[in-house]
């Protein structure tokens, strides 16, 4: 089929969307979830995989995560249908120009989008443009030009481009972002947390005190934790498992970001008592029979969406807590908290926020983080011993001072 059929642009009548497909990994003998562009008819709904897929799964993304193609292909998605409500002018892909890559990120600028929201569809917009021109596909774009913005780090020899774009970009904004709660309230935010969620409260203590993501507290498998003997820490083999094939991404699919040995700290005895009472609890409701340790009301492993939805209420009541029980300075920490913008993500922020006042050099920060692999990090698993510690004597005067006190202030006003 000619090349300039395949790339045609149809208005009106149709629209790109994005995909998923399940495909077999036969050299790994597992599913590897893939990202696609399709083609879709509106007044019908037939959905075609359009070749420009390629771009995603045959190029520069095919071995990177899922995450990664899905991105990728949403941000090229867009602008196809930003061709597609452009179709008078632009007949096909072959016409394509510089300027109108600026125009359509000029076009999002115009819209609101955030500034790194522009600046990442642009990255994505250079290497579409870099793929096409590969193709022979770019007529109108001198090959030198784009050739001449490949730039090679004379340190590492990798080479990129840069950006062939250079829309108006909006001015950098300040973000209400919460990365950390404050190390006192984090035993209440457990005791809420088994109030209320149980059925995550594991998974919350495995983010704060080893610094796992949400995606990968899901991914775990009751066989995928083990118990150090000397000290009493949880070691974990955080890998992606694919327990819920039937979801895609918008319907919560959860994924792992980096496949890794994980050490998590065992403070005082928490970690152990909650550890254990998940796994009396939730062992036999798995009716799925995948091991997966966290497991929902319908007996499935637990997506990455109804974990969040577990946190979020967790949230609520600890904010509620604080805002009607707490001191003067607790309310003023109540109305920070529910204003910002924070998830399940602060779990891992938190956690590096207790080990980075403790550790004493980068490379500890990176292993406890799981930034480096476990083999090439062994020196520093003896000085684990010295951070728990310290984090325990920290935790302990709260955990026996100020909850108790808290509670009771609860109490008294309740009466």
């Amino acid at each position: 089929m000619n090349n300039r059929k395949i790339i045609e642009i149809f208005p009106n009548k149709y629209e790109f969307i994005t995909t998923t497909i399940w495909s077999n990994d036969a050299i790994k003998k597992t599913k590897k979830q893939l990202a696609l562009i399709c083609i879709r008819e509106t007044a019908t709904n037939l959905q075609v995989i359009h070749p420009l897929s390629n771009f995603i799964i045959n190029w520069k993304w095919k071995d990177r995560a899922y995450n990664t193609q899905r991105k990728q292909a949403k941000n090229i998605v867009r602008f196809l249908n930003y061709l597609l409500s452009k179709g008078m002018v632009i007949k096909s892909l072959s016409n394509l120009t510089i300027e109108i890559g600026n125009e359509y990120l000029d076009s999002m600028v115009s819209e609101g989008r955030r500034r790194d929201t522009v600046t990442d569809a642009g990255r994505s917009l250079t290497a579409f443009y870099v793929w096409l021109s590969k193709q022979g596909l770019l007529t109108e774009i001198n090959e030198n030009f784009i050739e001449s913005k490949k730039y090679t780090n004379p340190k590492t020899y990798k080479s990129f481009y840069e950006s062939l774009f250079s829309p108006i970009l909006p001015p950098k904004m300040a973000t209400n972002r919460k990365h950390l709660i404050p190390t006192k309230y984090i035993p209440l935010l457990l005791e809420i947390a088994t109030l209320y969620a149980h059925p995550i409260v594991l998974g919350i203590y495995l983010q704060i005190f080893g610094g796992l993501r949400a995606g990968e507290v899901v991914n775990l498998k009751r066989t995928q934790i083990k118990k150090k003997l000397d000290s009493g820490d949880f070691l974990l083999d955080i890998k992606e498992q694919n327990f819920r094939m039937d979801l895609k991404d918008s319907s919560g699919a959860s994924y792992v970001k980096k496949n890794r040995k994980q050490q998590v700290l065992q403070i005082k005895d928490w970690g152990e008592i909650l550890y254990k009472e998940h796994f009396e609890i939730y062992k036999d409701q798995d009716i799925t029979n995948t091991g997966a340790l966290f497991i929902n009301r319908d007996g499935l492993p637990m997506s990455g969406k109804s974990y969040c939805q577990y946190f979020y209420k967790v949230k609520d009541k600890f904010v509620n807590f604080l805002r009607d029980y707490g001191t003067a300075e607790d309310r003023i920490i109540a109305a920070d908290l529910r204003i910002s913008n924070w998830g399940t993500h602060i779990g891992r922020g938190t956690f590096t926020n207790l080990i980075a006042e403790e550790i004493e050099n980068p490379a500890e920060l990176m292993f406890l983080r799981g930034d480096s692999d476990l083999l090439s990090s062994l020196p520093y698993l003896a000085k684990t011993d010295r951070v728990r510690k310290k984090i325990e004597d920290r935790l302990q005067k709260m955990h026996e001072e100020y909850v108790p006190t808290l509670v009771l202030r609860k109490t008294e006003n309740n009466r």
